[in-house]
């Protein structure tokens, strides 16, 4: 799991309990119910995590150069 859920031929990096299920049976001939996959991953010290929500080559000095200019004026605007 942890070169990542591409590695294994899933699209995007985010890992689920049914793709964690599919990789067990890939590898052990042997199939959970996702609630059991989720207590499973929480035995070895998986977490529960969501993504974040900003972009990863967010530039904070961008982002907040923006929001003091045009941020100010959309809220002034009767629209």
């Amino acid at each position: 799991l942890n070169k990542g859920a591409e590695h294994h031929g899933f699209p995007g990096h985010i890992w689920t309990r049914p793709r964690v299920n599919e990789i067990i049976k890939r590898l052990f001939s042997v199939s959970y119910d996702p609630s059991q996959v989720g207590r499973l991953l929480k035995k070895v010290g998986w977490t529960r995590q969501r993504p974040q929500a900003k972009a990863r080559q967010q530039n904070a000095e961008r982002v907040e150069h923006w929001r003091n200019e045009h941020l100010a004026e959309l809220k002034k605007s009767p629209n």
